[in-house]
């Protein structure tokens, strides 16, 4: 021990890597609703499992229409460790896209995305759209039936886009039609374009997180408890000092620093820890008892086959269903309009109150919001699985 003691005294002296473990285990965390913010740090977890298991997967993938289906299958029928991580990194990406749904959903509920956290919300918003098309470009990977018909209805969509469309569409697929080119360029998207952009993307984020603090909830804070009505506020529970991250804001000042604090380490901690475990356990298990499915080599010519896109496609693959071929561009202006929206909600809304329930004007359009993708996913599945 004397011996370890003396190697981490003069790696310390060297690196302060002391006071930045200080820095980083040991600030204050609102303590109320802790569970919820579990989901951000589950977050990264998943993505860094997306990323070891993804790297592992480049070693034996090839990029070809000829080679990247029997490369895979040859994991399947004759490599079980390997067939165990393609079923982590297929799975572990559906539960990303839920939890990261999840975290959203949290920050616009709770009004976490209000000043001064304004590009916490709009870099989790890039984020949450970049982890979209990672899932979108991967599911073209495998060169089966499944990715290569998924293949076409995707690159088709931006087609649709005015003026631009067909090149974007040609530059994608490499000429008029879905195949060598458009694998080779997909899986540079997935596995260089995507991720130099989404790893600094996530160290903005924490950056921005770190400096603004945990906000939770409006149950957090001296906003909370505001009169109303000739209402007397409740006394305030005594608290020990705030220290950074959470800066007085004068404008803001109700909603400057939570009225109950707790350390990020051991309490927040611990149960990071113990629902990202929790998480890395379910996908390990439905790895090793579903796996990831593989089906037929990729076959243009067939005419029997019916593509069922996957499920995070469904609510845009029904639209597009429900509505005449003549009318899709201006389909499309709904989920674009969306994401503009979602990126412009805290210039928008830029009241001071964080109560959910005295937010209709925010809170009921995304409300129908959400309800009309379930809605539309419900009917893509029992339209696709005869439901």
């Amino acid at each position: 021990m004397g011996r370890l003691d003396a190697v981490y005294d003069w790696f310390d002296e060297r690196t302060a890597v002391r006071s930045l473990v200080r820095k980083g285990l040991y600030e204050a965390v609102p303590k109320r609703g802790a569970w919820f913010y579990t989901l951000g740090s589950a977050t990264l977890v998943l993505i860094l499992l997306q990323l070891v298991t993804g790297i592992f997967l480049t070693l034996v993938y090839v990029p070809s229409v000829t080679e990247g289906w029997a490369s895979l299958n040859y994991l399947k029928q004759h490599d079980a460790f390997g067939s165990i991580v393609r079923g982590i990194h297929l799975w572990s990406a559906y539960i990303l896209l839920f939890v990261i749904g999840l975290h959203m959903v949290r920050t616009f509920f709770s009004g976490s995305y209000k000043r001064p956290r304004e590009l916490n919300w709009v870099t989790g918003v890039g984020l949450f759209l970049l982890v979209l098309v990672m899932a979108i470009t991967g599911a073209f990977l495998p060169w089966d039936q499944a990715a290569y018909w998924t293949a076409v209805v995707v690159t088709n969509v931006p087609a649709y886009t005015p003026f631009i469309g067909s090149f974007i569409r040609a530059l994608w697929r490499g000429g008029d039609f879905v195949g060598p080119i458009t694998l080779s360029r997909t899986f540079g998207i997935h596995v260089w374009l995507i991720p130099a952009i989404l790893f600094p993307l996530i160290l903005a984020h924490l950056a921005l997180l770190r400096k603004h603090g945990e906000f939770g909830s409006y149950v957090n804070y001296r906003g909370a408890y505001r009169s109303r009505e000739g209402v007397d506020v409740p006394p305030v529970p005594p608290q020990r000092p705030i220290e950074p991250p959470y800066p007085a804001v004068p404008t803001d000042e109700l909603w400057a620093a939570p009225l109950e604090t707790e350390d990020f380490f051991p309490f927040q901690t611990f149960k990071d820890g113990l629902v990202s475990v929790v998480l890395v356990i379910v996908v390990f298990l439905l790895a090793v008892a579903i796996g990831a499915p593989l089906e037929p080599i990729a076959d243009p010519s067939t005419t029997s086959y019916t593509p069922v896109p996957e499920w995070f496609f469904l609510p845009l693959d029904e639209l597009l269903l429900l509505v005449p071929q003549q009318l899709i561009p201006l389909a499309l202006i709904v989920p674009a309009g969306g994401v503009l929206l979602l990126l412009a909600l805290p210039f928008i809304d830029r009241g001071p109150e964080r109560n959910p329930f005295e937010r209709p004007a925010v809170m009921v359009p995304g409300g129908f919001a959400v309800l009309f993708v379930i809605i539309l996913t419900l009917l893509g599945s029992g339209r696709l699985f005869n439901l």
